[in-house]
């Protein structure tokens, strides 16, 4: 596939059916996730793999935006395993872990996986919830699955500014 049709057909899933993705699958998905850049490759992504009944209730529990996916990514970063930008000390956990998940969603596209990016959660209620690490930062939520059969894009999918008002040459 195309790399611009596999982007013109990815959209943000938000029905799937109650099917889980084959555990092989799910690490096929990981690994472009693996493979995706990250500043000075230093791999600050730590990614966890919700599929416990009882942990997606306590994610449902927190944001209903995991739209009652079998399975959600917790995609975080290390803050103290990224690099830090010596001219304005910005980390790059967030850029780097934000790089990991789009590899991983468009994976999930070619295997005919479902996501969507949910950034809309209280991250201190996951951190609590998945017991992470002091310096482990939660960024963002990729509930995936099938697609419900009766699951499209959103009105909004197709509308994006053209290149002249998002791009300038100078």
């Amino acid at each position: 596939m195309e790399f611009l049709d596999l982007a013109v057909q990815r959209y943000s899933v938000r029905r799937f059916d109650s099917r889980k993705v084959d555990s092989l699958l799910v690490n096929q998905i990981l690994e472009a996730g693996r493979l995706a850049p990250t500043a000075k490759n230093l791999q600050p992504q730590r990614i966890y793999v919700i599929q416990s009944e009882a942990m997606l209730a306590k994610l449902a529990a927190i944001t209903p935006m995991t739209f009652n996916a079998p399975q959600v990514m917790v995609i975080c970063g290390d803050e103290q395993e990224a690099w830090v930008n010596p001219f304005n000390q910005h980390s790059s956990a967030e850029m780097d872990a934000s790089i990991v998940a789009v590899h991983m969603m468009l994976q999930m596209q070619e295997l005919g996986i479902g996501s969507t990016w949910v950034c809309w959660f209280d991250t201190a209620q996951v951190k609590q919830a998945l017991n992470l690490p002091e310096t482990v930062v939660p960024y963002c939520l990729l509930p995936f699955g099938y697609p419900a059969a009766d699951c499209h894009p959103s009105h909004q999918h197709d509308q994006r500014k053209p290149l002249d008002q998002t791009v300038k040459y100078l």
